[in-house]
């Protein structure tokens, strides 16, 4: 009960926020707009964007992706959920829009 508690409490603001704030990355002609903290959103032109990479990590045969986006001040990081398409695909379409 003492661990139920705060891991229902985590997933029920987990699964709000996704409800508020469904999308989380958004590419235009300008730049890219991420939200930042709960439901914050900044926007961030393509000059400021220093580099767009996918970590891929394997752990006890499992492979897991993550696209990082470096912009010198933040670092942004994006599991699969979050964009709801493979990291590696939209880091490939990131890098079309910003060259």
């Amino acid at each position: 009960m003492i661990l139920a508690v705060p891991a229902a409490v985590l997933v029920g603001g987990m699964g709000l926020r996704d409800l508020l704030v469904p999308v989380r990355l958004a590419a235009d002609e300008s730049g890219i707009t991420v939200v930042h903290g709960f439901a914050g959103k900044r926007h961030v032109p393509w000059e400021s964007i220093w580099d767009v990479k996918v970590d891929v990590r394997r752990r006890w045969g499992l492979r897991s992706e993550m696209l990082e986006i470096d912009t010198g001040d933040n670092l942004h990081i994006f599991s699969p959920h979050e964009l709801g398409a493979s990291p590696t695909e939209v880091a490939a379409a990131l890098r079309r829009r910003g060259a």
